[in-house]
């Protein structure tokens, strides 16, 4: 079950790279304002306002033959498929608009549905491994994308790659997944203002919502939001090949380190602490990134981005679910990813409009906006207790 999933999660993982690395180069080539490519790029978090929150809530409630989750990663991957094939087709700007439209939503959806997965499939005490194990999965997909794809394919014909490797691993497989139905909790009738409650009302769960908000930013001014291949061209004049193969090392420390760090984590330290040092190196990264002159500086802090990436991905899903009850997990996960969508959606436009109209067109200032989201990610880090943790160490002390 767990190499299955994680082969899923491959698939989803190289359709973002597509949003990450090729989609905002593909705009440009139809406009040169900044702030409209951060329009079309808005897209994808947008409709994660919408999609995910609603996924959440019907996996929670449905049961089909193949499952509560499976059966949105089986009809919703062949839509973004399509999509993904006709982009190198597109001859205007509203061509590419309409199909990122359709594009963004589904992929919204198959997110929304993919993430509970970890919580429904696996126990507490596996979900560290696990994700460890998605990320190591996750990251050797993107970096064969950006070491091989970005390096021996134009980019025409790596949307249509990806367009095939999504049906196939995403619908596909999720055929497969292992899925039983969960007992449902008698609960009050879910209204708006319980959706929140639900979460604002649980100290922990209310950090968790915040963190997700500036996790966001810090991703997605400077990395995801498909701005840095185009700060690696203007400012650095790397072609598609050399920005590919040297942001492919931001996979390195995911792929050989996610699963040690997540069996050291588990064992022997607090996930806030561990939390908070992925977002400090982070920050170191995105130092490197503001102060870079040559792909050499750009390689370097691909290096150290992925090492803080893998500390933050591997920590901070099994840290959330384990204060989410079990009944409500696709609700709970839905409500704290509106504010990533949140996060991200204010991240992009953010980006466009302070780049375009604050600092000249200059790319480079996306990432002194991210060391700010991610200083104040440090501060929320710090104030989440990882309780499992706390009740190991009496454990040991009595």
């Amino acid at each position: 079950m767990m190499a299955i999933f994680a082969l899923i999660w491959a698939g989803l993982s190289l359709t973002e790279q597509v949003s990450i690395h090729l989609l905002g180069p593909t705009v440009k080539q139809f406009t040169n304002s900044a702030f409209v490519l951060s329009l079309v790029l808005f897209l994808n978090p947008a409709f994660g306002f919408i999609a995910q929150p609603l996924v959440g809530i019907l996996s929670d409630k449905i049961w089909t033959p193949v499952g509560r989750r499976a059966f949105f990663l089986i009809t919703c991957a062949p839509f973004v498929a399509i999509c993904l094939w006709l982009v190198p087709e597109a001859r205007a700007l509203w061509h590419i608009v309409v199909l990122v439209l359709i594009y963004q939503f589904f992929q919204d959806v198959l997110w929304g549905s993919d993430h509970p997965l970890v919580a429904d499939l696996f126990p507490p005490k596996q979900r560290l491994f696990v994700v460890s194990l998605l990320l190591v999965t996750g990251q050797l997909a993107s970096w064969i994308f950006l070491k091989f794809g970005m390096t021996l394919f134009e980019s025409g014909e790596l949307y249509k790659i990806i367009a095939v490797v999504q049906v196939v691993l995403v619908s596909g497989l999720a055929f497969f997944l292992n899925e039983k139905p969960v007992k449902q909790i008698e609960r009050p009738k879910l209204t708006i203002k319980r959706y929140v409650s639900d979460i604002w009302t649980h100290p922990a769960l209310r950090k968790f919502a915040i963190l997700n908000f500036t996790m966001a930013m810090v991703l997605n001014l400077a990395v995801n939001g498909g701005f840095l291949p185009i700060f690696a061209k203007e400012n650095l004049g790397a072609s598609q090949a050399e920005y590919g193969a040297s942001w492919s090392a931001a996979a390195l420390a995911p792929f050989f380190l996610s699963i040690p760090m997540a069996l050291i984590i588990e064992r022997y330290i607090s996930k806030r602490w561990a939390l908070t040092g992925g977002f400090i190196m982070m920050t170191l990264a995105l130092a490197i990134g503001w102060l870079s002159q040559t792909m050499t500086h750009f390689y370097w802090m691909a290096l150290t981005w992925g090492f803080g990436y893998m500390l933050v991905t591997v920590t901070y899903k099994p840290f959330l679910t384990e204060y989410i009850p079990s009944d409500i997990i696709g609700q709970v996960s839905g409500a704290i990813n509106i504010c990533y969508g949140l996060g991200r959606s204010v991240a992009i436009l953010m980006a466009g409009l302070t780049i375009q109209y604050m600092f000249g067109n200059n790319y480079r200032f996306i990432f002194p906006l991210g060391m700010v989201m991610a200083i104040i990610s440090i501060w929320v880090s710090l104030s989440i207790p990882d309780l499992r943790y706390h009740a190991r160490k009496r454990g040991e002390s009595e």
